[in-house]
């Protein structure tokens, strides 16, 4: 159905409450949303999902009613540096967020809907329930964006080091990522004003991330210290996204004991010459089974890249649930995604990480600040990095070691029950249990 076709009463029982969920076009974010939606439906709550139509199969196999956009995003899932993400604010993001603010309130008032969740990217939906006067919370499947004066800005890559000269390091770069973003948040605020809001204040960066309740994926041991973290944002450790099944090959299951190196590039590179190829070559001649997810590419293009050939101690898929596969691996090499990072963690599994596009800068420098794994610095390691920085984890390493502490933080959690909870809780009382 059409948002702006939605209909019902939005009713429920003592207890229950109707919740939106509302997704930006990008499948990895939209993923994310499958612990909270899973656990809401499970516990009876009602759940509408404003996501993107390639989308609504698995919505309703989840158990949520599925609503499209009235119109398509512009894409947005490529960039190589800053300029392509501050386009994508501009654009697909930002951009949209007077368009997802429409859509979304005719929503709400049509369907009694109770409380709003978003991820951090679809602007637009906490503009939505702010109009309408409902309570809306955010997710992070990100690098958690508050900022503070001794946390390097978003987008920056740069470590975490505290005192002079560092703290004035952050306050010039702030200065120039402000001015990176300065059009999208001009942006933000026409959108704003013309919704019937006030102009926003702060960070664009932060504008999506709800003043009620955030829940962030991760665990305080993978961020920057916050001395001044708000009071509404909350730890729900790694978000373990609902993929269904899988049907593994015969050639893992029946793969030799030795130790397993899992390797992928995540869902939006699609360039096997990036890190799959690099891997697969450098680690032919160790012992250890690689599972390789090439997404997009085929197989062929996979053993082009390796020289005609995939390597026999090499099984590759174009898909492998992260949460199954990391319960068995003893490495993790990835381009850094935040949600595959934080899994192998929870998993105690070391990383290897080779990405520098999109946020993954970002991320890399708190694998560097966790001590949790090997950061190559580089969107396209070669053969010999890969392998030099595999076997320095394998086995008992500091890395593996620090690890298994994130590993140790993260069993508190359960991302869908303890966030599925909280956005229960705010529905039905517009208040979020003190800590």
């Amino acid at each position: 159905m059409d948002a702006a076709q939605a209909a019902g009463t939005g009713e429920g029982m003592d207890g229950q409450v109707t919740v939106l969920v509302a997704s930006v076009e990008i499948p990895a974010h939209t993923l994310n949303a499958t612990p909270f939606v899973a656990r809401l439906v499970e516990n009876g709550h009602r759940v509408l999902w404003y996501c993107d139509p390639a989308f609504h199969a698995r919505a309703r196999r989840h158990g949520a009613q599925p609503i499209s956009p009235s119109r398509p995003a512009p894409s947005a899932v490529r960039f190589d540096g800053l300029s392509d993400i501050r386009s994508a604010f501009e654009t697909a993001f930002v951009g949209e967020a007077a368009r997802r603010c429409g859509d979304l309130r005719a929503v709400i008032e049509a369907e009694g809907v109770d409380v709003l969740l978003t991820d951090s990217l679809a602007f637009g939906a906490g503009m939505a329930a702010e109009a309408c006067g409902i309570p809306w919370v955010s997710f992070g499947d990100g690098p958690l964006h508050y900022a503070e004066r001794d946390t390097p800005p978003f987008g920056s890559g740069l470590p975490y080091v505290t005192g002079w000269p560092w703290d004035l390091r952050n306050l010039v770069v702030t200065g120039a990522t402000r001015l990176v973003f300065a059009r999208a948040a001009r942006r933000l605020s026409r959108a704003r004003q013309g919704c019937g809001l006030p102009p926003g204040r702060g960070s664009v960066l932060t504008a999506n991330l709800s003043p009620m309740l955030h829940l962030q994926g991760a665990t305080p041991g993978f961020e920057y210290p916050r001395r001044h973290l708000p009071a509404h944002v909350r730890w729900v450790g790694a978000l373990r996204p609902v993929d269904g099944s899988w049907s593994p090959p015969a050639a893992w299951r029946d793969r030799p004991e030795r130790p397993v190196v899992l390797v992928s590039q995540g869902t939006i590179r699609d360039d096997v010459t990036e890190l799959l190829a690099p891997t697969l070559v450098g680690l032919a001649d160790l012992d250890v089974t690689v599972l390789a997810t090439s997404g997009s590419a085929s197989v062929e293009a996979l053993a082009r890249a390796c020289g005609g050939s995939v390597p026999d101690n090499a099984v590759v898929v174009p898909f492998a649930p992260y949460d199954a596969v990391l319960a068995e691996a003893d490495v993790f090499v990835t381009n850094g995604g935040y949600t595959g990072v934080t899994l192998a963690l929870a998993h105690g599994v070391p990383l290897v990480h080779a990405g520098v596009t999109e946020e993954k800068a970002d991320i890399g420098a708190r694998v560097r600040y966790s001590g949790t794994g090997v950061v190559l610095r580089t969107t396209r390691p070669t053969p010999a990095d890969v392998r030099g920085a595999v076997t320095r984890v394998l086995g008992d390493s500091p890395e593996r070691a620090a690890a298994h502490r994130i590993a140790e933080q993260m069993r508190a959690h359960d991302a869908g029950r303890d966030g599925a909870a909280l956005i229960a809780h705010l529905g039905l009382t517009r208040t979020i249990p003190a800590l």
